[in-house]
C-alpha cells in the first residue's frame, strides 16, 4: 500500500533564520539538461531566437524587476543567476534560456515551469513566476537555496556520514512520492504522476538549515508519456540512469528509485556504483546489474543499509521498491539502526558542523544485552546480601539483640 514516508519530525521545518557566519558555503551550481522534444505536449508559437546577435545577461544588469548579483549555474540549456528582487527586497534565483535556444528547448523550459508551478512540497524547489527578458527570452523566477549540491559536498568531503546520507535520500523519497502520485494539468490535459528522470547529485541541494531540495525538472515528463530518447540520444546523466532508460524501454516511477539508489551509494562510499568511463562498459555493467558491494568499502554501517541500496539498484524494476514511499520507509528504519536522532536534526547539525555527526557503532545483540542485565542483577543481589550480612554482624557484636 502506498504510504507517504513517516517518522518523528519527518517533514523538514520551513527555511527560517540566518545561518552561522562561521560556516562557509560556496555558491551552488544547478546543472542543465540537454534539449528534448516534447512528444504529445505542444506549445503554440513559432521558434524564437533573440540571442543571435545579443549577449547573455551580466552581473549588475536587470531581468525584469531583478538585479543580477551572481551567475550561480550554467548548463547546456540555461543559465541560473542569483538576483535581488528590488520590489520585494528578497533574494531569488532566475533560470533563463541560453543563447541559441531552439523551439524544443523553449517547449521543455515552459513545461518545466508549468510542472513546478503546480508543485507545493517542502523538499522541491519553489517557483514564483515566469517572465520574458527583453520581451522574448523566457525565464523562471525561483526560490534561492543558500546551500550546496550533493555533488559539491561529495567533491569537497569525498563522502557523507551514513546517517546524513540516509537522511538526504529519505527526504528525496518524500519529494519523489509526491511528484510520482500528484495530478498535473499540462496544456489542457490532466496527467497522473510525474517521472523526474534526472536524479543525480547535482540536482539535490542541502540548504544551510539542513533542508533538502530536489531541483531541475527540465526533462521530467508525465508517467503516461514515454519520452526516453531523442533519436539515439539518451536523456539524463548516464551514470545515474536506470537499465531500462539505457535500453530505451518503457519507464515508470521506479526508474527514479534506481537513480536515487545510485546517488545514495555515492554519498556513502564516495564512489559511483557504475564508474565505467566507456559507454559500452557502463551499459554492460548496468544491464547485468554489476556493481561493487557496499560492504567491501570497510565503512561502518548497519547491514540494513547496503540491503536497502541493493534493492533500489535491482536490475529489474519489479525487484525494486514498489514506490518511493516504500523506499523512504525502509530508509527511516535504516536510520533507526544508526541513531535515535530525527532526520531534520541530523542534517541541521551536519550543515553546521560536518564532523559533529557521530560514526555508526554496532549495537550489542539482544543475547549480549540480556547477559549483561542478568549479570547486573546477580551482582546487585550479591552486594545487597553482603551488606545485609555485615549489618547483622555489626548489630550482634554490639549486643543490640
Amino acid at each position: 500500500m502506498n504510504q507517504t514516508p513517516t517518522g518523528p519530525q519527518g517533514n523538514p521545518p520551513q527555511h527560517s533564520g540566518q545561518p552561522p557566519s562561521h560556516h562557509p558555503i560556496q555558491p551552488f551550481r544547478q546543472a542543465g539538461a540537454p534539449p528534448q522534444p516534447a512528444h504529445n505536449i505542444k506549445v503554440d508559437g513559432a521558434a524564437v531566437n533573440p540571442y543571435q546577435q545579443s549577449a547573455m545577461p551580466e552581473v549588475g544588469g536587470k531581468i525584469g524587476p531583478h538585479t543580477i548579483q551572481l551567475l550561480i549555474g550554467e548548463g547546456g540549456m540555461a543559465n541560473v543567476y542569483k538576483v535581488w528582487h528590488t520590489g520585494l527586497e528578497v533574494t531569488r534565483a532566475i533560470k533563463i534560456l541560453k543563447k541559441g535556444f531552439s523551439q524544443e528547448s523553449k517547449e521543455r523550459f515552459l513545461t518545466e515551469a508549468k510542472i513546478l508551478a503546480d508543485i507545493n512540497h517542502p523538499n522541491i524547489i519553489l517557483i514564483h513566476t515566469i517572465g520574458a527578458w527583453e520581451g522574448q527570452v523566457p525565464f523562471i523566477e525561483m526560490e534561492f537555496v543558500d546551500g550546496l549540491s550533493i555533488g559539491q559536498m561529495i567533491a569537497q568531503n569525498r563522502r557523507l556520514p551514513p546517517a546524513a546520507a540516509v537522511c538526504v535520500a529519505y527526504f528525496v523519497c518524500q519529494a519523489l512520492h509526491y511528484a510520482h502520485t500528484k495530478d498535473y494539468t499540462l496544456y489542457g490535459k490532466v496527467y497522473r504522476g510525474l517521472i523526474h528522470r534526472d536524479i543525480k547529485p547535482d540536482n539535490i541541494f542541502l540548504s544551510r538549515d539542513g533542508i533538502v531540495k530536489l531541483m531541475d525538472f527540465g526533462i521530467a515528463r508525465p508517467s503516461e508519456i514515454s519520452l526516453h530518447t531523442v533519436g539515439d540520444k539518451i536523456m539524463g546523466t548516464l551514470v545515474y540512469l536506470s537499465p531500462e532508460q539505457l535500453n530505451g524501454r518503457e519507464l515508470d516511477h521506479r526508474t527514479d528509485i534506481f537513480s536515487l539508489g545510485c546517488v545514495l551509494y555515492e554519498m556513502i562510499t564516495g564512489e559511483r556504483a557504475f564508474p565505467q568511463k566507456k559507454l559500452s562498459e557502463l551499459v554492460q555493467s548496468k544491464t547485468r546489474g554489476i556493481f561493487k558491494p557496499m560492504e567491501s568499502y570497510n565503512i561502518p554501517m548497519p547491514p540494513s543499509l547496503p540491503q536497502a541500496v541493493s534493492k533500489a539498484l535491482a536490475l529489474e524494476p519489479g525487484q525494486r521498491y514498489d514506490n518511493a514511499a516504500d523506499f523512504g520507509n525502509a530508509l527511516f528504519s535504516v536510520l533507526h539502526d544508526i541513531t535515535s536522532m530525527p532526520p531534520n536534526h541530523i542534517l541541521s547539525l551536519y550543515m553546521k558542523n560536518p564532523a559533529g555527526i557521530p560514526p555508526y557503532e554496532p549495537r550489542r545483540n539482544a543475547g549480549a544485552n540480556k547477559g549483561l542485565i542478568i549479570a547486573a542483577i546477580v551482582g546487585g543481589a550479591v552486594i545487597v546480601a553482603a551488606l545485609a550480612a555485615g549489618i547483622v554482624y555489626a548489630l550482634l557484636k554490639a549486643k543490640v539483640f
